[in-house]
């Protein structure tokens, strides 16, 4: 044989050990880099990556989850699901400048399921059994979505609860949807209740309150809005059933915004124990410092209640004289949690509590994500009967085999000594008994390589030496 076909049978063994033991093909899914999150242990994991692309897979019960500040930069698409019970979000360490309605700064933190929206759009996501209850000195602003948004878009969303500051401070507000910001709020709702507890008489504090935003300059549009507001402030009220404070911001901002298509209904009940009073609040903007938006087709019913009595703060309820509560179990469906109802016999106050999660009912058919094992439950993947939703549910454990008890115990016969088989012999298991190991095929290609290389060799050194002897004869 030729040098050259030697050459070319080497060649063809390579490519061979290369296509075998190159890498894989991906087992790609079509995702690209949208991260699916099915539980509050993988929602939590937004946090290690802020600027990610995010579709949430299921409802969530987020009760008693210690929940992040989170500074949000990327995309979250609630995929029209739940998110049920955020009861203990964390208050930011990072801080934001806000301005008062005289453009003065204040280093400000946030809270809400963002405490920081930046650049970011947040869609499709419910957002209810809220209850989020901060009592804090420093100056704060707490929204649903987010504590304060800047550049950034919530569309599509649902915001139902109850929002509470109890604040220390020269600068706070609570927001229905954002605390304070300059972003686009579009096709959302709000059932809220707002409460604003100023805690320090001593201090001429800046309060704002809204049922979309506390303060800022944010575009909205085609939102429906129910605010039941309740404000208790010894410094300068702004409380607006749509924004407490409408300002642009920084000086010399150059913008045109909107205000159209929303719907409002509700009432804010407030006091402003001050001497110099403003007590801003009104059905659009509480106080309106910059008029560069356009106003349209809004639709409102609102009250304002103003109290002059300062030493009492102002709560839920507190003017019932005899509360007593008829209690009501609402059981969960397919689309709606489940719920306690109380409402009082004597004046028709009525809140919510004991959230449960929507309840579907899986088909027979399902598709497994990963199989139980006897001490851990499986997932499959199920199809609703009754609405057609996807959703996950655990498969039952494995049930251990029982041990056969043997019929007939064997009694033990000696080997003659000459006729032992050798042990290793007896470890080896007979052919076709076991698959061939993983490593068999590779370590055979290597070895065919290394056998081509050799040969190649020794081909190349016969070739010199005939072609020497060749010259030497000459």
């Amino acid at each position: 044989m030729k040098a050259t076909s030697y050459v070319s049978l080497f060649l063809l063994l390579l490519l061979v050990c290369t296509a075998v033991t190159g890498p894989r093909a991906s087992a790609a899914d079509g995702s690209g880099d949208v991260i699916r999150i099915y539980t509050a242990e993988d929602l939590l994991q937004i946090a290690d990556n802020p600027s990610g692309n995010y579709l949430l897979m299921s409802d969530i019960d987020l009760n008693g989850v210690e929940w992040p500040a989170i500074t949000f930069s990327g995309r979250f698409d609630g995929n029209n699901h739940i998110l049920l019970n955020l009861n203990k979000p964390a208050v930011s360490t990072e801080t934001r400048v806000t301005y008062d309605g005289n453009r003065k700064t204040y280093d400000t933190v946030f809270c809400g399921l963002f405490a920081l929206l930046e650049h970011a759009e947040v869609k499709n996501v419910r957002l209810l059994g809220v209850d989020i209850f901060t009592d804090i000195e420093a100056d704060c602003f707490v929204g649903g979505i987010a504590g304060y948004a800047s550049e950034s878009t919530i569309e599509n969303c649902e915001v139902s609860g109850t929002l509470r500051l109890d604040v220390t401070g020269k600068m706070f507000g609570v927001g229905g949807i954002i605390g304070y910001g300059n972003s686009v709020v579009r096709s959302c709702k709000a059932d809220v209740t707002l409460i604003n507890i100023d805690k320090d008489a001593s201090t001429r504090d800046e309060e704002f309150l809204g049922g979309i935003c506390a303060a800022g300059y944010p575009d909205m549009d085609g939102n429906t809005i129910s605010i039941k507001g309740f404000l208790s402030d010894h410094g300068y009220v702004h409380s607006g059933g749509l924004v407490g404070m409408y300002i642009v911001y920084p000086k010399r901002f150059q913008r045109d915004g909107f205000i159209k298509n929303n719907t409002l209904e509700g009432f804010i009940t407030f006091f402003e124990d001050n001497t110099n009073r403003r007590a801003y609040c009104e059905k659009q903007c509480g106080e309106i410092m910059d008029w560069v938006f356009s106003d349209s087709g809004n639709v409102y019913h609102f009250t304002r209640d103003e109290r002059k009595t300062y030493n009492v703060n102002l709560l839920p309820h507190g003017d019932c004289k005899d509360p007593t509560f008829d209690v009501s179990e609402i059981p969960a469906s397919c689309t709606e949690p489940g719920k306690t109802m109380h409402m009082c016999r004597t004046c028709g106050y009525t809140y919510f509590d004991n959230y449960t999660l929507p309840v579907h009912t899986p088909g027979e058919e399902y598709t497994t994500v990963s199989e139980s094992t006897l001490t851990e439950q499986g997932i499959a993947e199920y199809t609703c009967t009754e609405c057609g939703t996807v959703f996950r549910g655990y498969l039952p454990l494995l049930t251990p085999t029982p041990t056969p008890l043997p019929t007939e115990v064997p009694t033990p016969t000696a080997v003659p000594e000459e006729t032992s088989t050798d042990s290793a012999d007896r470890s080896t298991p007979a052919s076709g008994e076991t698959g061939t190991p993983e490593w068999v095929l590779p370590a055979a290609i290597a070895g065919v390589c290394v056998l081509a290389a050799v040969l190649l060799f020794i081909v190349i050194l016969r070739e010199r030496s005939r072609r020497s002897r060749r010259s030497r004869i000459r």
